[in-house]
């Protein structure tokens, strides 16, 4: 618990400095900045949140969080750049309980901070060093938002976001909290995520396939952060499809709140950014699948000739480089929608080809699957480094632990 609060703590600190940048007119350097119409789309930085927690009428801030925040920070940086040094966070802030009660002052009532102008620059140089660091940064925001789950039960249910620290360490072991992302890209004023499905054939060598198609879901509500309500947060089907979409939302919209990996490829396009699909969208979901189940390959419980399909969920920074949230073990492949009728089928009918055909002839038609991975000659200790190429993929194994 020490840990977390440092966290939540050390995002506080980060919020305040981007606070002051937004506030003062200024954005980090190469930031992605949305037209106007995308803010008031998005509406993902309100002044108020007083409908959300009750810490007390909205005041006037001294400039001295702002001086906290920036000593925080910069400890913070050092602790990243020196891994010789531990628990250096809790000196950048020796009153939390006074910080974190300015903070959300700030954050959910819209009070303003004295002279934050003067500290700009100060604020500006520090958050660049920390990107170079920190690869969250941008996709963390300023609010603070954490996201709880119970720890055994699917489906969405009981998942909410919460943005108060006493309230989140008030929660019992069979929680697991995870960071927010504030700032997702968002389709029309919309977040959704992506469920990517993959296929595991065998785990010693480890042989990952990547299925080609794959679907997005949508909130049936527009994205805003002046409410926590989970409609709006949560994208899975199973909580969604309960729900009313909203009234205002855009027309372009799905319906069922759903969409095949084509259409969102068509939409791409309608914005000028087709090309981030081969670019970023796919190479980074690939990257993240091989590198998680290379870290987990140790905890499996494995029998040799047998296989395993799993379902990735992704979202997506505002620069499209993807983020995994978490791995379905046994996804559901109900064909609820008319999405899931066109993916399911023909992926069940790949997978066949993969797990039957392959075994026998690796030159077989194995559909929409793609091998993306495969620990070269394997040997029972995995202290091997090789490259191999699969039809027109180049696949680099490395020294595995």
């Amino acid at each position: 618990m020490y840990l977390y609060v440092d966290d939540f703590t050390m995002t506080a600190a980060c919020g305040i400095l981007k606070w002051v940048l937004r506030t003062n007119g200024k954005s980090l350097q190469d930031e992605v900045i949305p037209s106007r119409k995308e803010k008031e789309e998005k509406t993902a930085i309100c002044m108020s949140d007083a409908k959300i927690n009750n810490h007390g009428p909205a005041r006037i801030v001294p400039e001295d969080i702002i001086v906290t925040a920036l000593v925080a920070c910069q400890f913070h940086l050092y602790d990243l750049t020196h891994e010789d040094e531990d628990d250096i966070i809790c000196a950048g802030i020796v009153d939390r309980k006074h910080f974190i009660s300015d903070y959300y002052q700030v954050m959910h009532h819209g009070a303003h901070i004295q002279n934050s102008d003067k500290y700009v620059d100060y604020c500006h140089q520090l958050l660049c060093k920390l990107r170079r660091v920190n690869p969250q940064l941008d996709i963390d925001g300023e609010k603070n938002i954490w996201i709880s789950k119970p720890r055994n039960l699917s489906r969405g249910r009981g998942i909410r976001c919460r943005n108060d620290l006493k309230d989140i360490c008030s929660l019992g072991r069979e929680w697991v909290v995870e960071k927010y992302i504030e700032r997702p890209l968002l389709v029309y004023g919309t977040k959704f995520d992506l469920r990517q499905h993959f296929l595991i054939t065998d785990w010693y060598p480890l042989t990952i396939w990547f299925y080609k198609h794959s679907f997005l879901r949508f909130s049936s509500q527009p994205f805003t952060l002046e409410s926590l309500d989970t409609a709006t947060h949560v994208c899975n089907y199973a909580i969604q499809k309960k729900l009313k979409n909203a009234p205002n939302r855009h027309p372009n919209l799905p319906e069922e709140n759903m969409w095949h990996s084509d259409e969102f490829k068509e939409y791409l396009c309608t914005i000028g950014k087709e090309q981030v699909w081969d670019s970023i969208i796919i190479p980074g979901m690939k990257k993240a699948l091989i590198h998680t189940m290379k870290a987990t390959r140790e905890n499996v419980k494995y029998r040799k000739n047998s296989f395993d399909l799993f379902g990735s969920d992704f979202l997506f920074g505002e620069n499209f480089q993807p983020w995994l949230l978490e791995i379905q073990y046994k996804p559901g492949i109900t064909k609820d929608t008319s999405v899931m009728w066109k993916i399911v089928p023909p992926m069940v009918e790949d997978m066949l080809r993969v797990v039957i055909d392959y075994k026998d002839d690796p030159n077989c038609n194995v559909g929409g699957f793609e091998l993306i991975y495969k620990q070269a000659n394997y040997t029972g200790n995995g202290i091997l480094s090789k490259e191999k190429t699969f039809r027109d993929l180049k696949i680099t194994t490395i020294s595995d632990p």
